[in-house]
C-alpha cells in the first residue's frame, strides 16, 4: 500500500479532532510520507526510521526535542492501529508460538517496535511570587478576567476561546473543548470579574475578544506570553497550560482535596492523567518535608539540652565554672 493512500485513509477516520491535533497528525505524516514512499509492513525500517532523530540534548543543541519524537512514534502508531482495522491483510505473516503450537497471525508492526526513550519532566508551574508579580499588573479588566479565571480553574486555552455569556452563571461556568463540555464551579471574586466584560461585549456572545473580535486559541497563547514577559516570566512556562498545573497542582496539595472532583474540574477521561498531579506533588511534598525533615528532630535537641535542670545537666554546670574562672566543677 502507497503510504499516502494509507494517511488519506488514516485522516478521514479521524474526523471530528480538534483542528491542532488534525495539523500536528499531518506534520509527522508528512515527515513519515517523504522517508517511505511505500508503506513498511515489518517492524524494523519502522525501528530505524525513529532511531535516526538526533535527540537534542546538551551535547547536540541542534537535534530534535525528545517529545517530538515520541509524539511523531505516536502518530504512526496510531496510523497502524487504524491499519490494522480496515486492511489487516497488508501486513506479512509471523509464525507465533501459541499453546505450544506455530500459528500464522498477523501483527501489527508497531506492537514490536520499541518507544523512542522519553524521560520525566518536572511539571512547570508559577510560584506565588510570580503570581503576585503578574496581578500587580495594572491589568486591563479582560486579561484581569482571563487571569484569574485561569487560576481558579485552569481551563484549557480553547476552553476560554468558546465561553460564551450563556455558559457563565453565579457560582459555574460551562467550559466545551477538548473532551466535550462540563460544567465547573467558580469563585465568586472570578464571576465578579467576568460581569464588567458583558457591559462592553455588545452584541458578541463570546466573553474574551480583541480588537477583531473573539480572542481565538492562538489569541489567548499571545495574551498569556505577553502577560507573563510583562510580569517578569520569561521562558517555556509562559503559556495556558502552565496556569492549568498551577490551578491543579495547588488544588491537589490542598487538605481534604478529593481527586474524583480534581478530574471533573480538569475534564481529564483518564484518571491516570489526575494522578499526576497528586503523587510527586511539590507543593505537597514541601509541607510533609517540614513536618518529618530530621532536622526537626535535632532543633528539639538543642533547644531541650537549654531546658535541663541545672543542678543535673553537668554540662551547664561546667560553662557556669568557667564563666567564674574556676579550673574544676
Amino acid at each position: 500500500m502507497l503510504t499516502e493512500q494509507a494517511i488519506q485513509e488514516f485522516m478521514l477516520s479521524r474526523g471530528g479532532l480538534r483542528p491542532k491535533t488534525l495539523k500536528d497528525y499531518r506534520m509527522h505524516l508528512a515527515h513519515f510520507q517523504r522517508s517511505f514512499p511505500d508503506l513498511p509492513t515489518t517492524p524494523q525500517p519502522l525501528q530505524s526510521y525513529l532511531n535516526s532523530f538526533p535527540v537534542k540534548s546538551e551535547a547536540n543543541p541542534q537535534g530534535v526535542e525528545p517529545e517530538t519524537v515520541h509524539a511523531r512514534f505516536r502518530t504512526i502508531r496510531a496510523l497502524y492501529n487504524q491499519l490494522e482495522l480496515w486492511h489487516p491483510e497488508i501486513f506479512e505473516r509471523y509464525p507465533l508460538r501459541n499453546k505450544k503450537k506455530y500459528v500464522f497471525e498477523l501483527p501489527n508492526p508497531m506492537k514490536l517496535v520499541r518507544p523512542p526513550e522519553l524521560k520525566k519532566k518536572t511539571m512547570r508551574i508559577f510560584a506565588d511570587s510570580e503570581l503576585y508579580s503578574l496581578f500587580r499588573l495594572p491589568l486591563s479588566p479582560r486579561d484581569r478576567a482571563l487571569s484569574t479565571l485561569l487560576l481558579d480553574v485552569g481551563p484549557r486555552a480553547d476552553e476560554c476561546a468558546n465561553l460564551i455569556w450563556e455558559y457563565v452563571i453565579p457560582g459555574y461556568v460551562v467550559l466545551k473543548g477538548k473532551t466535550g463540555s462540563r460544567t465547573v464551579p467558580i469563585s465568586e471574586t472570578t464571576y465578579r470579574r467576568l460581569l464588567p466584560l458583558r457591559n462592553g461585549a455588545g452584541s458578541q456572545q463570546h466573553v474574551f475578544l480583541g480588537e477583531r473580535g473573539p480572542l481565538s486559541y492562538q489569541g489567548i497563547y499571545k495574551l498569556v506570553r505577553h502577560l507573563c514577559h510583562q510580569a517578569g516570566i520569561d521562558g517555556k512556562r509562559c503559556s495556558p497550560h502552565t496556569w492549568r498545573h498551577t490551578f491543579a497542582t495547588n488544588f491537589a496539595a490542598a487538605e481534604g482535596c478529593d481527586p474524583s472532583v480534581l478530574q471533573e474540574i480538569m475534564g481529564h477521561k483518564d484518571f491516570k492523567t489526575t494522578l499526576r498531579y497528586i503523587q510527586n506533588n511539590p507543593i505537597r511534598m514541601a509541607r510533609n518535608h517540614q513536618r518529618c525533615t530530621p532536622l526537626k528532630g535535632l532543633a528539639a535537641a538543642a533547644q531541650q539540652s537549654f531546658d535541663f535542670d541545672t543542678d543535673k545537666d553537668w554540662g551547664i554546670k561546667e560553662a557556669e565554672a568557667i564563666v567564674a574562672g574556676r579550673k574544676e566543677v
